[in-house]
This record gives C-alpha cells, structure tokens and sequence, in this order.
C-alpha cells in the first residue's frame, strides 16, 4: 500500500468525482417520483411500489457488488474497471430514463420499472468501488482522514445544489413551460458533469491503479 502522502491534485481530483455522483443521486432521489407521477402519468401506488422493491434490491445488489469487487483481479487493479464501466452504463441508463420515448400504457410502465431498477444497480457497480477505493489511496490514516473530509464537502455541495431547489428552476428554464423537455435537458447536463467528474479523476493506489510512475487516470 502507498505510504506517500497525496498531492492537494490528487485528493481534490478524488473527491471532485463525489460532486457529480452526488448531483446525479439527488435528481433521482428528489424528482424521480414528481416525474413518474406528474410528467409519466404513472399511478403514484405503482411507484410506491417500486421504490421500495428496488430499495430492498439495492440492499442485496450492495452486499453482492461489494463481494465482486473484492474478489477482482486484474492489470488495472480491483476499483478502477468498475469504476469506468459502472459511471458509463449509468449516465446512459440515467439520460435514458428522463427521455421522452413517447410509450404509454403497459409500455411505459414496464419502461419505468426496469430504468428505475437497473439504475440503482449500476449505481451501485460504481458507487462501490468509489468509497472501498478510499483506504487504498495511502496507509497513513492521518492522510487518508484528511482526504476523506473532501469527497464529503464536494458529495454536500452536489446534493444541496439538487435538492436546494436550483433543480427545479432551472429545469423550467430550460423547458420553457414543457416540463419533459425540462427533465430531459436538465438530465442530460446532469449526466456531462457526472462523467467529467468521475472520470477526470486521477489516482496512486497501489494494486489498484497502476502505471510506471504510480499514476494513471481513470481511463
């Protein structure tokens, strides 16, 4: 394990990653039901109901991702393959829900089971590896508390950007009156900020992420 302590570069470029993943879970978390029932016309029992399947499910999909994760092996370590590829299938299964496929009835309740569903497990595939990649980035525990305090202020000022309302005013903006547009649009810029985040960040993680020089990005 690195015992070298981290550049203010690298532990910033760590915890950047949190803003966008952060932003992402709080438009989920805070609109997926105002959109589902308002903007979808899906019956608010039926989204009841999914929510708490998929809220049991997660509690499953956390313990088996955590399992894979640990038992992972290869040339790029254990974290970073799941890393990328988890980011990447939930940007696009993120953009994919908030789209207008102009389905309806069973279709689109079918739709909005399955999205809802598989983005929580593709959260998870990225989510997991994000968090269980934080003891490895040294062994000095002074450091490594340090460094934790800021994925935690970035992950905060993500959350409180959704949530504080600026999410729903901006997505009339862009919408100008039509609010799928306005989910749709303010999806989409969600889902930029998420993937330059996550992958702009650079790490020195040994067995991990590894290169000649002990650094290397994410992709």
């Amino acid at each position: 394990m690195n015992r070298m302590k981290l550049s203010a570069r690298e532990k910033y470029s760590y915890g950047i990653g949190a803003l966008g993943k952060d932003m992402i879970c709080g438009v989920i978390f805070t609109y997926a039901m105002v959109y589902f029932t308002d903007v979808l016309k899906i019956s608010a029992a039926f989204v009841g109901t999914l929510f708490f399947f998929a809220k049991f499910w997660d509690a499953v999909n956390d313990l088996g991702m955590g399992m894979v994760v640990d038992n992972t092996k290869t040339r790029w370590g254990k974290f970073r393959p799941w890393l990328a590829v988890g980011t990447l299938i939930n940007a696009v299964v993120f953009a994919c829900l908030f789209t207008d496929w102009g389905l309806s009835g069973t279709a689109l309740y079918v739709f909005a089971a399955v999205m809802y569903i598989l983005w929580g497990m593709t959260y998870t595939i990225m989510d997991i590896p994000y968090w269980s990649m934080l003891p490895n980035l040294t062994s000095d525990k002074s450091e490594r508390d340090r460094v934790a305090v800021v994925p935690r202020i970035f992950a905060s000022v993500g959350g409180s950007l959704i949530v504080g309302g600026f999410g729903l005013q901006i997505m009339d903006f862009l919408g100008k009156g039509d609010a799928q547009k306005g989910f749709s649009y303010f999806a989409y810029i969600i889902t930029a900020v998420f993937i330059i985040t996550i992958y702009g960040h650079k790490c020195k993680i040994s067995g991990s992420c590894k290169s000649s020089e002990g650094r290397e990005d994410i992709l």
